[in-house]
């Protein structure tokens, strides 16, 4: 039941955003900072991550949804705690306004399409290019399919050409 209404107020979040986002592709040489969301189910490996960010010459914020910990698992991420999360699980009113502080060029979410979490993240995050690896809630401009197996940086990589194969 509290999933159902979730994904309900999930879906009314996405509608809105859509309407009043203008969506559009952007070459990989105009995209400056990107956010990137990982979900807790995520099999991780911090220092090839870091690596690999490090390697992108972009500025990349990483957020990490960890709902079952009560304290932040690194401190240079931003992470989601249980603090951080409603009684659906969903992010909080405090969350949500501190995000849409923000301003990225290109959104990338990781988690998969039965994570809301990461799922409303990506909504809440302002970015006209927003890149996720399901389609179930339509709230992204390019879908990267994961494959299976397929580890974060394998899908990273993945959708890391195909960025820099997009001519806007």
């Amino acid at each position: 039941m509290f999933r159902f209404i979730a994904e309900m107020i999930v879906r009314s979040k996405i509608e809105k955003e859509s309407t009043g986002r203008k969506k559009q592709f952007l070459s990989w040489e105009k995209i400056e900072k990107i956010a990137l969301i990982i979900g807790k189910n995520e099999t991780l490996n911090k220092s090839a991550i870091d690596k690999f960010i490090q390697d992108s010459k972009k500025f990349i914020e990483v957020f990490y949804v960890e709902l079952n910990s009560r304290q932040p698992t690194y401190g240079d991420w931003h992470c989601f705690s249980k603090k951080d999360a409603s009684l659906l699980k969903l992010p909080t009113a405090r969350v949500t306004e501190d995000l849409a502080k923000k301003d990225f060029d290109l959104v990338i979410n990781t988690a998969g399409e039965d994570e809301l979490f990461p799922v409303a993240l990506c909504t809440a995050l302002p970015a006209a290019y927003k890149c996720s690896s399901s389609a179930k809630y339509n709230n992204t401009v390019l879908v990267v399919e994961r494959s299976v197996p397929n580890n974060l940086t394998d899908y990273l990589n993945d959708t890391f050409k195909y960025l820099k194969m997009i001519k806007a």
